[in-house]
């Protein structure tokens, strides 16, 4: 690893801002770019980070993005890296350039056209996309939540029914919202919009939890399919609880303007179809030159490094990363991200100093998924290792599931920082709305 132009500090593209790729930045440019050991840059199309694990609070407005996104560019200050604002279009790995699309305002005006961007190191990590398994319809006729401006849509879409359903003449008109997938992004979800209608009502909107009908439709056998079944059924009673009716052994054969179309026939009417039942990578990478499997992942080793390149790793829900040598493809979760950032971080600084590096190997922490306000279940592999599990529920729960948020906040901001936008948060609930209702 060694710098193109000598009088050049060794540069390293990080491509994605997303949970894994601004840890990755931060720890380099830390570690590396403030000692000028290296040019740490981090690329990405969108110019603040949110933490995607958390985007179903953003769009039930539990999340406010305004108060908790982070800027890259003042971010990147701070830290020792450089922020390159672009959305990645290409790679020439002939001469170690990326390339970047034209970057164009609100109006559509041209502020930068095409450029490159050398490396000599490249990560690309720019997370995943939904994956609707080509059903008709779903790409046209339902919203998704992948990005942050999935869900201010998915929410502003919400809050607008709500307020139509409350002000009709019938008091009794219903809202009706299909959640396609129960993995954890859908029963969080579910669980989260249930927390937010009650939040309405209880600041005075005519519309009541009665007339929200919730309904999660999974094809598999039971909801949390990557959960221990002890916790998927105490997460299926905690929903049943708040009157969501959770479909299992149903697929989803069409989607309508309108209606939900079951293999088996059923047609459900609905006001608000979410597609959360799965993803993959992005169609663009399978046309960089580098291997890549059925899902358009970039397949890589057990250093994340890729098969056809060893200067580009990939890593993230981008990447298919075995599970030790040989082993089955990791899961596309926040822990892998985190931990491959984790391990990146010294596996570069190593590398670059001529040190041996040891393959990456994932230790699994378990499974947290929220269920509204005060409620959570989970697994904590964690504590009592990978092969016995420690089952928490309720609000211990609850609290587990919070921290993890703040662990990636350290991971950003330091654990100073961090604690202190905790106080922030909580000294805002006091003078705010428990939800963002605008």
């Amino acid at each position: 690893m060694t710098a193109s132009n000598a009088t050049e500090p060794h540069r390293i593209v990080i491509v994605g801002g997303g949970a894994g790729g601004i840890e990755l930045a931060t720890g380099l440019g830390r570690s590396l770019g403030r000692t000028h050991r290296a040019e740490v840059i981090l690329v990405d199309g969108a110019s603040t980070h949110i933490w995607k694990p958390l985007l179903h609070e953003v769009a039930t407005g539990a999340l406010n993005t305004g108060e908790d996104e982070v800027n890259y560019f003042a971010h990147a200050w701070r830290n020792g890296y450089r922020f390159e604002y672009g959305w990645m279009t290409g790679l020439d790995r002939e001469h170690k350039q990326i390339v970047l699309a034209e970057v164009r305002d609100e109006d559509g005006t041209v502020m930068t056209e095409p450029r490159t961007l050398r490396y000599d190191t490249l990560v690309i990590a720019v997370g995943a996309v939904a994956n609707d398994f080509g059903t008709p319809g779903a790409a046209e006729h339902c919203m998704f939540l992948n990005t942050p401006t999935d869900a201010e849509r998915l929410r502003k879409r919400i809050l607008a029914l709500t307020f139509a359903a409350s002000a009709h003449a019938n008091p009794a008109t219903p809202l009706r919202i299909a959640i396609i997938g129960a993995g954890p992004t859908g029963v969080e979800l579910a669980a989260e919009i249930h927390h937010t209608i009650c939040e309405l009502h209880h600041y005075g909107s005519n519309f009541t939890p009665a007339q929200l009908e919730i309904t999660l439709i999974e094809a598999g056998d039971r909801i949390l399919g990557a959960a221990p079944p002890a916790l998927a059924d105490y997460a299926r009673a905690e929903l049943e609880k708040r009157r969501i009716q959770v479909f299992t052994h149903r697929r989803v054969a069409e989607v309508q303007p309108g209606n939900v179309v079951l293999a088996d026939g059923t047609v459900l009417a609905v006001d608000v179809a979410v597609w959360a039942a799965g993803v993959k990578a992005s169609p663009w990478l399978a046309e960089l030159g580098l291997a890549v499997n059925r899902q358009n992942q970039i397949e890589v080793t057990t250093t994340l490094q890729t098969l056809t390149d060893p200067d580009v790793f990939a890593m993230g829900d981008c990447s298919s990363a075995p599970d030790g040598e040989g082993g089955k493809p990791l899961s596309a979760t926040a822990q892998v991200a985190h931990q491959e950032a984790e391990w990146l971080t010294k596996a570069l600084g190593d590398k670059l100093a001529g040190r041996a590096v040891k393959p990456f190997e994932f230790r699994p922490q378990g499974i947290m998924v929220s269920l509204g306000k005060h409620t959570a279940v989970g697994s904590l592999a964690a504590i009592v290792g990978p092969k016995r599990n420690y089952y928490v529920e309720g609000r211990g729960a609850k609290l587990i599931y919070a921290s993890l948020y703040r662990i990636h906040q350290a991971s950003v901001h330091g654990w100073v920082l961090t604690a202190l936008l905790w106080m922030g948060d909580k000294l805002r609930r006091v003078a705010r709305p428990a939800i963002k209702l605008h």
